[in-house]
């Protein structure tokens, strides 16, 4: 009788499908493993092109997190540059904690290292596979960490394979070729971009970056051919292995764009017609940026060129909403969807425009560099909605944490956002300010700031903005009645309780996260 009831069991099981067998089996499994986690991260995203934050692009992939989840609508990074914001998503620390303040190549040396306790490394500890797919931009004297066996990186691997393919070594075919960091890509130019070529090139001669701006336009290549569509396939590849085993997972799939370099394949290149699409506000209230290279891009192209920026911006977006598409259907076919923490975020945004600058070459702290998209779908856990609370990118560590059992030994910035989302917690408990920070380099380019740097920063809140620069430059935004961060008032004397419950805000806060560098004075 007992080998009756096993065989008919083993029938009954195979007739169902893998993701409603560990039901049948009373939820042993199901309760034993600990949830996967996938980070879906762009790079250089500017949280108002998603249309789940009422942007232009229509990104149902993207909207579906969102809508199954929580998205968060006051989430900020900890600066507005790759590097050091990716540092804060990986050890929970703010940048002058973690000393990665630079971009990893040029006036910074040291990367993350084994040393470091990552939230990777701890979950590798509890039985973890973890896997990083795309853009890494921490590498310090060593490019990979035992924890990402299979690391697959834009510098180390698939530029490598693009050039040995053939893809991208220069050939003189009469047609334009982008110079990105010395790797070679074809490119359609725009009519409109190639008759201002003989005046940009002269009036950014001296200028390293100015191939990115010459030569936006259409990318010559299939599009499985770019980085973003390879990074997709890996994770969906590692995430059909992974269903197939009990061991939980956290993969990080790491997209490049929208990050320059700014030229898309067929068809996205054209969707989006830039004749329809209107420009952004450039109100230019303050010349501290006039120098940058954000604003020297939009005033050497002009409005036709900024056009044709946002419609590549637009479509490369469109690019990954489907690629996430795909991600999201394969954790459906292996039925791990609900059994996996989805996070998706940005390391920072992009000035799209606004205040007649493009990219995040400058020194600004304003909301489309700062601001950043952050949602979290976990059905088992968080119920769908929008939380205001104030959020940053340290706070990704301790929450992943929370989620899964894992331990950090150590004092970081970030909080735990579960029980602010589940309710155990008031939300009036929660951060109540967001900062962000623009550290000058350490002289040595290593991880420690000393007393001798100089430091910008900004705290914010619900409704007011201040931002304080080291050669004294204050300004104060009311981000209500001023979204577009026009009028400063931080010399109206109105405004003088809240300048002073900002700034309070601000030195409370670089005390308690160790700021070393040179005090900060009102």
């Amino acid at each position: 009788m007992k080998n009756q009831f096993l065989k008919t069991t083993s029938f009954l099981l195979c007739a169902l499908p893998l993701s409603q067998i560990n039901d049948a089996l009373g939820g042993v499994n199901q309760e034993s493993k600990k949830p996967n986690v996938l980070i879906i991260m762009c790079d250089q995203l500017n949280y108002k092109a998603l249309s789940c934050y009422g942007g232009k692009v229509n990104t149902p992939n993207i909207d579906r997190i969102a809508n199954e989840g929580i998205k968060f609508t006051n989430a900020f990074c900890t600066t507005p540059y790759c590097s050091p914001s990716r540092a804060s998503i990986v050890t929970g620390l703010y940048p002058h904690q973690h000393g990665i303040i630079q971009n990893l190549g040029g006036q910074q040396k040291e990367g993350i290292t084994i040393q470091d306790q990552t939230t990777e490394k701890i979950l590798s500890e509890i039985g973890y596979k973890t896997h990083h797919y795309g853009k890494w931009h921490l590498e310090g004297n060593s490019s990979y960490l035992p924890y990402y066996p299979d690391q697959y990186d834009y510098g180390y691997q698939y530029k490598k394979e693009m050039f040995d393919a053939g893809y991208t070594v220069l050939k003189d075919d009469g047609q334009d070729w982008m110079n990105f960091y010395g790797q070679y890509w074809p490119v359609d130019v725009s009519k409109v971009m190639l008759g201002k070529r003989e005046h940009l090139d002269s009036l950014w001669k001296n200028q390293g970056f100015k191939d990115f701006a010459l030569k936006m336009g259409r990318l010559r290549l299939k599009q499985e051919d770019w980085i973003d569509d390879k990074v997709a396939n890996k994770t969906i590849n590692r995430i059909r292995e992974s269903g197939n085993n009990n061991q939980p997972f956290m993969l990080t799939c790491s997209f490049i764009w929208p990050h320059d370099p700014n030229f898309v394949p067929s068809p996205y290149y054209e969707m989006f017609d830039p004749e329809s699409l209107n420009l952004p506000l450039q109100n230019l209230p303050d010349e501290r940026f006039e120098k940058s290279w954000s604003r020297q891009m939009v005033k050497g192209y002009g409005n036709e060129g900024l056009k044709e920026f946002l419609r590549i911006y637009y479509a490369s977006v469109k690019y990954l909403d489907d690629r996430v598409g795909k991600i999201l259907k394969a954790l459906e076919e292996q039925g791990i969807l609900d059994e996996t923490i989805i996070l998706f975020t940005a390391d920072h945004g992009d000035m799209m425009g606004n205040h007649g600058m493009v990219w995040k070459s400058n020194e600004s702290f304003y909301e489309e560099i700062v601001h950043i998209p952050f949602i979290i779908r976990y059905p088992k856990t968080f119920k769908p909605g929008i939380s205001t609370i104030q959020t940053s990118l340290v706070d990704i560590m301790p929450t992943i944490l929370s989620l899964t059992g894992g331990k950090n030994d150590k004092e970081i910035a970030g909080i735990d956002l579960v029980p602010f989302l589940t309710g155990k917690k008031n939300v009036s408990k929660a951060r109540q300010y967001s900062f962000c920070e623009r550290i000058a380099p350490n002289p040595n380019r290593g991880r420690k700031v000393v007393a001798s740097m100089k430091g910008a920063f900004m705290v914010r809140n619900e409704k007011y903005k201040l931002i304080v620069y080291p050669d004294g430059g204050l300004y104060l935004y009311n981000l209500i009645d001023d979204p577009h961060e026009s009028q400063n008032l931080a010399s109206v004397s109105k405004y003088v309780k809240i300048k002073t419950e900002l700034s309070d805000a601000l030195t409370k806060w670089l005390e308690e996260t160790g700021w070393k560098g040179v005090e900060v004075k009102f």
